[in-house]
């Protein structure tokens, strides 16, 4: 009996390491060619995708003018229900603009931050229960702050 392999034989064990360890070589080599070709996004298509995650905004802003309108009468609340719903979207339109606060940073940080203060100055006069027409006059121009600021 000898006590060396004859040369020329691989083991089992060896082909198969070395088939799997092809196989994570061109695993590898695919995903970074796939990614290397992989069209990149223009500016045009990430201010789209902003203006689209922005929509809940708008649409808050829209609706918690009409609702508060209904809901308040000199100061005093007449409606809970709709205040309640004017309330919930003035904080959802808040919410998405934190959200992408970043994005919004990165097109234009001054629109960004009139569009912070204008959210906080709708947000005061709705909590205070301010007059109906200066709350639709507020989310008028937070609307505003916002289209200007990038968000459609």
């Amino acid at each position: 009996m000898s006590l060396y392999r004859q040369a020329g034989r691989a083991s089992g064990r060896t082909v198969l390491i070395a088939a799997v360890a092809a196989l994570v070589v061109g695993l590898l080599a695919g995903f970074l060619l796939g990614r290397s070709t992989a069209p990149k996004p223009s500016l045009a298509d990430k201010v789209a995708a902003l203006r689209a995650s922005l929509a809940p905004a708008r649409e808050g802003l829209e609706l918690a003018a009409t609702e508060y309108g209904q809901a308040v009468r000199s100061g005093r609340v007449v409606a809970t229900t709709e205040y309640g719903a004017a309330k919930s979207d003035v904080q959802r339109a808040s919410d998405t603009i934190a959200t992408n606060a970043a994005d919004l940073r990165a097109l234009d940080a001054a629109r960004a931050a009139a569009l912070d203060r204008a959210m906080a100055v709708l947000r005061n006069a709705v909590s205070r229960r301010a007059d109906p027409a200066a709350v639709r006059r507020l989310s008028d121009a937070a609307s505003a702050a916002l289209r200007a600021a990038g968000g459609g």
